[in-house]
């Protein structure tokens, strides 16, 4: 997550105290990390309810993830995996080059991209 202020990459405060502000330009973050520890429960939601089989309810979550946080990978790689379990391919193939975008190294769109290349090609 970077600070809308200054760009700066957020860390936390190290063990001796957490600070909701930035540590390059001191803005206050706390509003945007709350934003952004909602959106990571309504990812975690989304994957508990994948493993259990509910795939609309996985699909809300994770859609209510990415209207929180649009730029995480792992979000857009979770929502190429349910649309691809729709049947809808196409838009699932672009949620992973999406995820590409942000996370050039991530394995699941590289992996779920290498598997319907190579079933296309077949």
């Amino acid at each position: 997550m970077k600070c809308p202020v200054c760009g700066a990459v957020y860390r936390p405060a190290t063990a001796n105290g957490h600070s909701l502000n930035c540590r390059r330009c001191k803005a206050d973050l706390s509003d945007l990390i709350r934003i952004h520890d909602q959106a990571i429960w309504y990812h975690r939601q989304a994957l508990l309810l994948l493993q259990q089989g509910c795939y609309s309810e996985a699909k809300a979550n994770n859609d209510q993830a990415l209207a929180l946080y649009a730029s995480h990978a792992d979000f857009h790689a979770l929502a190429g995996k349910l649309l691809a379990l729709e049947g809808n391919f196409q838009d699932a193939i672009a949620c992973w080059q999406r995820t590409l975008k942000f996370d050039p190294q991530n394995a699941i769109a590289h992996a779920c991209l290498q598997i319907l290349t190579f079933t296309v090609d077949c």
